[in-house]
């Protein structure tokens, strides 16, 4: 009984050693042909330095985004870290949206309202307006949940200011469906641009 035991134990060991492997740094380029059951780890652990609940004020008008870090989050072809969360915003006063419990559960992946692992070291797409070359920023997904149709662009930039961590962002929301006539408006704004959120 006891060599069964032994077996069973070693194969289920290479089984998940095999099961997530090759290990690929999530920094570098997401391929088509990835092999199935790779896992793209965030292996610095730059995600790590966006996590948190981060809160934008001006006026009545609020944002906050909570964030977390899922790691070996299985879409149903590879293993990879990624950023997931949820986001409030309140308009005059009012509530308009509120997602935030997303940031709660590790497992919702791409079903998370603000998902993703982008990083970026450069300046080329929807950058804030003092983006270096060279430093860590990430590129999410932040979906208009009530709005089927509406999915956003979350340009997120680490920031100190004043001695306070804090997440400078760009927020671009488009809709991707075909539609006759005006395009509806989402939740957020179209626009949000060099937005500056504080850490809580």
């Amino acid at each position: 009984m006891k060599k069964i035991i032994l077996i069973i134990t070693i194969g289920l060991f290479f089984y998940n050693c095999k099961a997530q492997s090759p290990v690929l740094n999530i920094e570098t380029t997401f391929s088509s042909d990835v092999p199935i059951n790779a896992y793209y780890k965030d292996a610095n652990n730059i995600l790590n330095n966006f996590e948190g609940t981060w809160l934008y004020t001006n006026g009545n008008n609020t944002l906050k985004i909570i964030l977390a870090k899922s790691t070996q989050h299985f879409n149903g072809k590879y293993y990879e870290d990624l950023l997931i969360g949820g986001y409030q915003y309140i308009e005059n006063g009012v509530e308009k949206i509120n997602t935030l419990t997303d940031a709660d559960n590790l497992n919702l992946g791409d079903n998370a309202s603000i998902e993703g692992n982008n990083i970026y070291n450069n300046c080329k797409y929807s950058p804030v307006d003092d983006c270096v070359d060279g430093e860590k920023n990430l590129h999410l997904s932040i979906k208009d949940v009530p709005l089927e149709g509406h999915i956003g662009d979350l340009r997120l930039f680490k920031r100190t200011i004043n001695g306070q961590e804090v997440l400078k962002v760009n927020i671009s929301m488009n809709y991707l469906r075909d539609v006759s006539g005006e395009l509806p408006d989402p939740t957020l704004p179209w626009k949000m641009e060099n937005i500056v959120l504080i850490k809580q």
